[in-house]
């Protein structure tokens, strides 16, 4: 029997805005637009905390450091590849058992009033 109740410790980063050149069509690319991310990690390891030690944890300043450059890179055509490439590094950035990534585009150009498009993409172990 185990000592003790398993611990799991979930990390967010909520409405991060980052500029991005993202949509279909040319001009939309032209001119860089705010996106809204949402990153939710959960570490592999749980470490004791008692220590008060960053290094210890996941840096969630990282994480969005990470999400900004990957979102200012290169201007992209589709929410679903900016998405996927922000999962992608986060899960090589750090052990983790699930990551959620949800980009999020204000004011969409679908032709009808929307709050915003998104795109969530999901990484277990």
């Amino acid at each position: 029997m185990s000592d003790g109740p398993r611990r799991s410790l979930e990390i967010s980063l909520e409405r991060l805005e980052t500029p991005c050149r993202i949509g279909v069509g040319d001009e939309e690319r032209q001119v860089a637009q705010t996106l809204l991310v949402d990153v939710r990690l959960t570490p592999l390891v749980v470490s004791d905390h008692a220590a008060d030690d960053l290094t210890a944890t996941v840096d969630y300043g990282a994480v969005a450091s990470l999400v900004v450059a990957t979102a200012a890179e290169r201007p992209y055509r589709l929410l679903e590849r900016l998405s996927t490439e922000i999962a992608d590094r986060l899960w090589a950035m750090a052990a983790l058992a699930e990551l959620h990534v949800t980009v999020r585009k204000p004011s969409p150009p679908v032709g009808w009033p929307a709050a915003a498009a998104a795109v969530q993409v999901t990484y277990r172990r």
